[in-house]
Formats: structure tokens, C-alpha cells, sequence
């Protein structure tokens, strides 16, 4: 069993680092550390793209017999999320199309929808800004633009690690962004401010 600390940033990526480094040189325990705390948060990203469960099961245990296999050539990172999501997220558009077309170029045309779902966990106050208003509103934004929200705001990645993922520039991610908060900001007639903070609280 592993326990999580809470590091700030700085000691995040030394501790991403170090962890990765130490699975490329062949340690067991830094592989099974990354396979019990990233696959589930793998999963869940994963889920996002396709109904198909096994698919996405599929998916993550490719990337990871591929870390395995070819753990001395690859490149450092001091940020393990980031790293796995975008690998994950080309092995799973790499399956999608096997099974659409028989192929395996990656196609982003591929991508239809991107599933957001909501904390129910909010308080009276929250409640009242109606929830429900909020949820179908982001459902009516492009998939892109609730993909980039969704790394923005519950991931906590940056725009230049929100464009690799996505295979994106840079510009195009911040304007994802602003186009969604306005459109958001139109839908439910509300402030900037608030819909950062709404999106901040209850995106999952």
C-alpha cells in the first residue's frame, strides 16, 4: 500500500524525477509505484474518449508493457501524470481506430465527445448556484474544448502540456479555454470569476 503526501510543486517534479529515473534503471518497486498510483487516474481519463471499458483496460496495459519494454530509452520527465495522459491518450486513439477502421493511424477525427461528469460533494451554497445549469451547459461545448477544461481545471496542467497531450500549439489551447469560459460565461449568465471557480469545484 502507498501513501500519497501532498508536495508542493518544486518537490513534486524532484520526486517525479527521481521516481522516474529510478524505473528506468530497472527498479521493480519504482514500476509498481507508478502502476498503483497512475492507473486508476489512467482509467479515468481514459473513459472520457469511449463507452468501451476493455478498450480503455486494453489501453493502459499496452502503455505500460511498452514502459517496460522500452524503459532505458525513454525520455526524463519531472511530471509522471502528464507523461502517462499523453501517452495514453495517443495508445487509445491508436485502438479506437484498429477497431473502426481496421487501421492504426491516429485520427483525432476520432474524437466525437469527451464525457465530463460532476462532484456531487458541494455545499447549500454551491447548490444554489444550480449545478445542474453548469453541467448542461459544459455538455453543450465542443469536445476539444471540454477536453482542454478538463486537463486545465482537474488536472492542473499547463497550456504547453495541455497542447502535447492534445497534440495542439500552444495558442490554440488558451483560446479552447477563453472560447469555453465565454460561451459559459453567455450560457449561464454569469462572470469570469465564477465560472473558473465552478469549474474549479465540481469538473471530475
Amino acid at each position: 500500500m502507498h501513501i500519497i503526501v501532498a508536495l508542493n510543486p518544486d518537490m513534486q517534479k524532484n520526486f517525479d524525477y527521481e521516481i522516474w529515473q529510478r524505473f528506468k534503471k530497472g527498479d521493480e518497486k519504482a514500476f509498481s509505484y507508478l502502476f498503483d498510483v497512475y492507473h486508476l487516474q489512467l482509467f479515468e481519463y481514459g473513459r472520457r474518449f469511449t463507452m468501451d471499458e476493455n478498450l480503455v483496460k486494453d489501453s493502459i496495459q499496452d502503455l505500460f508493457f511498452e514502459l517496460a519494454r522500452k524503459r532505458e530509452k525513454l525520455s526524463s520527465t519531472d511530471n509522471i501524470l502528464f507523461y502517462l495522459l499523453k501517452a495514453l491518450r495517443l495508445r487509445i486513439f491508436v485502438n479506437l481506430r484498429k477497431n473502426k477502421s481496421g487501421g492504426s493511424g491516429i485520427n483525432e477525427d476520432l474524437l466525437q465527445e469527451f464525457y465530463l461528469t460532476y462532484s456531487t460533494d458541494v455545499d447549500l451554497a454551491e447548490k444554489e448556484l444550480k449545478l445542474d445549469r453548469l453541467a448542461e451547459s459544459i455538455n453543450q461545448l465542443p469536445a476539444r474544448q471540454k477536453e482542454t477544461i478538463y486537463l486545465k481545471f482537474y488536472k492542473n496542467l499547463s497550456n504547453r502540456e495541455i497542447a502535447e497531450i492534445m497534440q495542439l500549439n500552444y495558442q490554440s489551447v488558451g483560446n479552447n479555454i477563453q472560447k469555453a469560459i465565454h460561451k459559459l460565461k453567455i450560457l449561464l449568465e454569469s462572470d469570469s470569476d465564477s465560472i473558473i471557480l465552478f469549474l474549479q469545484t465540481v469538473i471530475r
